[in-house]
């Protein structure tokens, strides 16, 4: 159908599916294209949280100044 905007909440789901996996790349990947779609669409609400799970992601992964700026990104919004 087209609806784009609709992906944004499925990448994000997909995203936390990958993490829980343990999957993280995929995770990366997928919570990426739900945060393009929702800059693209200027939902800067689901930005926020797609930006807080990349910051648990790299926080996961012990990439902590990745997850400090992700983490900062999502309270700035909020």
């Amino acid at each position: 159908f087209g609806d784009r905007y609709s992906c944004a909440s499925t990448y994000h789901q997909l995203g936390m599916v990958a993490q829980d996996l343990r999957e993280f790349e995929e995770a990366r990947r997928n919570y990426q294209q739900a945060l393009q779609i929702d800059i693209k669409f200027g939902d800067r609400y689901s930005s926020a949280n797609t930006y807080h799970e990349l910051g648990r992601l790299a926080q996961a992964l012990r990439e902590f100044e990745e997850a400090r700026r992700n983490y900062q990104q999502a309270l700035q919004i909020y």
